[in-house]
């Protein structure tokens, strides 16, 4: 039996099959990695066959009170699930991390109400109530897991709808904290080569944390970094040796496919920031999705003037409702992994 478990697990260890202690011992496994920050949360997906919103309440449950329990593993595939219809739940997930995040101290009732409102999905087709509390809770757990700022940041890169004069697409690189879904800092340039677009982002992080960083509820240390490549792929692989020779102690990945650009930007922010909206599938190649078709070329200089209104504008945002008490030291780790890229 793992040593993480509980004694009082013993008899109820002894009592299962060959594939639930592997299952066991597989879920304890990645959690403990996670938690380290020796794997990214696809890994530990990958390694448990879960999805993200399972894993995250597995992992609280198992902070709450480490057992078998916690696991979930001992328990059969129970019976056959009630239809759901994807499309309202994927409606409903959409909404859940903005209606949590700025309705502090709502209760779980009405947190669920807020999700269906924001979702603007029938009654009809809503799932049942444990479901729609199910997804409330999830999301709850999962900030509680991540909601510190400085715990997991990603480096990010797309294409815009801003177009240059050849008709082409800018491109912004980004650094998001995860945790708190703030944009720490974010550059444009004319196409997405990784090294300077990340120097660039790099440097107004710094800017910006030098104004905000007292105000954020930081973690400890940060625990991981995912980078996505940009067009150059051998310079994005060597910002890792840089970060690493850098003294950065944190696990830093690097996503390499293509078509994942804008992929955390997406996640943690949404598509669009003002004037600024990213288009990762004309990253490397197309011309620009400009708004209404007005193929009117901007300026860098205007480019980066309206980034930096759309960054504002969301950055405010997030810091009205942000939950949690500032005044802590921004992590080492992440501090010299910007001086690092920004050098």
């Amino acid at each position: 039996m793992p040593t993480s478990l509980p004694e009082v697990d013993r008899e109820r260890w002894n009592a299962m099959t060959a594939a639930q202690r592997r299952r066991a011992t597989d879920r304890l496994d990645a959690i403990e990695k996670w938690n380290a920050g020796t794997i990214d949360i696809e890994s530990a997906l990958e390694s448990t066959g879960l999805s993200s919103s399972r894993f995250y309440r597995m992992a609280a449950d198992w902070r709450a009170a480490p057992s078998l329990v916690a696991l979930g593993a001992f328990a059969g595939t129970g019976g056959t699930k009630s239809r759901l219809n994807p499309e309202v739940v994927n409606a409903l997930q959409s909404v859940v991390s903005k209606v949590v995040s700025m309705n502090a101290g709502a209760s779980v009732s009405q947190l669920v109400q807020m999700m269906v409102q924001e979702a603007g999905v029938s009654t009809d087709d809503l799932p049942g109530t444990s479901k729609l509390r199910a997804i409330v809770e999830d999301e709850q757990r999962r900030v509680a897991a991540t909601g510190e700022a400085g715990h997991a940041v990603k480096f990010d890169c797309s294409a815009i709808n801003l177009p240059r004069a050849d008709g082409r697409p800018y491109a912004m690189f980004a650094c998001l904290d995860e945790g708190t879904r703030l944009i720490l800092g974010a550059a444009i340039i004319e196409d997405a080569t990784a090294a300077e677009g990340y120097r660039l982002a790099a440097v107004d992080a710094l800017e910006r944390l030098a104004r905000i960083g007292a105000r954020l509820p930081w973690a400890l240390r940060t625990a991981r970094m995912e980078i996505t490549a940009g067009t150059d792929l051998d310079a994005s692989t060597s910002l890792l040796d840089r970060l690493k020779v850098g003294g950065v102690r944190a696990n830093v990945q690097l996503a390499r496919v293509p078509r994942r650009f804008g992929r955390y930007f997406r996640a943690i922010v949404g598509t669009r920031i003002a004037r600024v909206e990213i288009t990762p599938l004309r990253t490397e190649e197309g011309l620009a999705a400009a708004d209404n078709g007005d193929m009117t070329p901007w300026s860098i200089e205007e480019a980066r003037a309206a980034l930096r209104v759309g960054v504002d504008q969301h950055n405010e945002a997030v810091l009205a409702d942000l939950v949690g008490e500032g005044g802590k030291r921004i992590p080492d780790d992440l501090l010299q992994a910007l001086r690092t890229l920004a050098d």
